[in-house]
């Protein structure tokens, strides 16, 4: 039986979320198996922890979020931060004079908290993010101008996602902050998203921490993913899943691959590799 592993991390949007952003009763009832047999299921984001609120109800049995991108580490049963990284302070005003004159919508992430323009809110179909308007209308904290936040919070943010108009334009925008060397990770997501993280932090430092505390060796840990922010806790884990639907840069970095997130791969991976069943 293959049930040799005691951690399984799930990203959630195109991996645990179907295409409706729903979860299917049995996958939710699979959670609680692990959790009886004294495993883990982790949620592992891009997300701060203000846009995993909504599915709070849901995820009864999951214990730690590990949320942007590796930066913050969650304890959702005890309410509290257990770790944290932030962006040095010194990439503070070449990132504003990179996006200021661009067409781009901005999310900032501080303390697990999301803040974005609130006037773009409704307009987050032209930054390739339609399906996130409930969500960032519900959870977000909304400001006139995202500039005065950006430096208002230097040395405190965890991330920064610019969500641009399509893939071209992130890549000018990762391109223009590549020539100014600033201590930042730049990673693509979702259709046309560019990640900014502090630098060495990735969804794979954040799995690697969490294995730690909890005292499970890095080669009994599973990583499920879909996308390039994925990778790295792709190839951290001892086991690396991509679901079906997953872009080809994380399937040419999984083990294996899996169903669709529109398939229940979360539930496959959770039943074949953690339950053993």
């Amino acid at each position: 039986m293959n049930n040799e592993y005691d951690l399984i991390a799930l990203d959630m949007d195109d991996t645990l979320l179907r295409s409706d952003k729903t979860i299917s009763e049995k996958t939710l009832a699979s959670f609680k198996k692990v959790r009886e047999a004294g495993k883990y299921v982790v949620i592992c984001t891009g997300r701060p922890v203000s846009e995993i609120g909504p599915y709070d109800k849901q995820f009864t049995d999951l214990q730690y979020y590990i949320c942007e991108s590796g930066a913050l580490v969650y304890d959702h049963f005890a309410k509290k931060v257990t770790a944290r990284h932030t962006i040095d302070a010194s990439a503070t005003e070449d990132i504003i004079d990179v996006i200021k004159d661009r067409d781009v919508m901005v999310q900032v992430m501080v303390n697990g908290a999301s803040i974005v323009e609130g006037a773009k809110v409704p307009n987050m179909t032209h930054y390739c993010m339609g399906v996130y308007v409930p969500l960032y209308t519900a959870v977000a904290t909304h400001v006139d101008d995202i500039i005065p936040v950006i430096r208002e919070n230097s040395g405190q943010i965890e991330k920064i996602n610019i969500y641009h108009t399509s893939r071209e334009e992130s890549i000018r925008t990762s391109e223009a902050l590549a020539a100014r060397n600033l201590p930042i990770e730049r990673i693509y997501a979702e259709t046309a998203s560019l990640e900014l993280s502090p630098k060495g932090i990735h969804k794979g430092v954040g799995i690697s921490d969490l294995a730690r505390f909890l005292n499970i060796p890095i080669e009994k840990t599973i990583a499920v993913g879909d996308a390039d922010n994925d990778i790295p806790m792709l190839k951290a884990a001892g086991l690396a899943l991509a679901v079906g639907n997953a872009n080809d840069h994380a399937k040419a970095a999984a083990d294996l691959i899996i169903p669709s997130a529109n398939d229940d791969g979360c539930l496959y991976a959770i039943n074949k590799y953690i339950l053993g069943e």
